[in-house]
């Protein structure tokens, strides 16, 4: 039996070789951290995507999964809170993570200032200007370009 060979246009080659350069190109300005596992909260899994933007700002997207509600910590909380550690304006409060019944989360912001790592606390009240020191998830340190 023979099989019969097929090949792609030339145009149709060169969309596709395009979209391949394009998913490569994109996915090479982002940075993308993943959280060391939490002696917290061990199975937590947080990951940080951070792009630099055209007009020199920083876009956040963390995405956690597994994550338990903070009212089933010890001592129990009442919301999660994202701090974000800049290179010289130091630690700056991104939001709060609102998980959901699947226990994962997400937040996205953006900052004019370099971050060098992403923590998250447990806290009583939302609006807090002070992490406190119950802290659930630590990125360590990075370096973005």
């Amino acid at each position: 039996m023979k099989t019969k060979k097929t090949t792609l246009s030339i145009p149709a080659s060169f969309r596709i070789l395009s979209f391949i350069f394009a998913a490569i190109l994109v996915s090479a300005c982002s940075k993308k951290i993943v959280f060391p596992t939490s002696e917290v909260l061990p199975a937590a899994n947080a990951v940080v995507k951070i792009d630099k933007t055209d007009n020199n700002n920083y876009k956040m997207e963390l995405e956690v999964e597994n994550m338990a509600k903070p009212d089933r910590l010890n001592p129990p909380r009442k919301t999660y809170v994202v701090w974000m550690v800049s290179e010289k304006n130091g630690t700056i409060n991104m939001g709060n993570l609102k998980i959901n019944n699947n226990l994962k989360g997400s937040l996205e912001g953006a900052t004019p200032f370099k971050p060098i790592c992403f923590f998250i606390t447990a806290e009583e009240r939302q609006g807090v200007d002070v992490p406190s020191t119950q802290v659930v998830l630590n990125s360590e340190n990075f370096d973005v370009k």
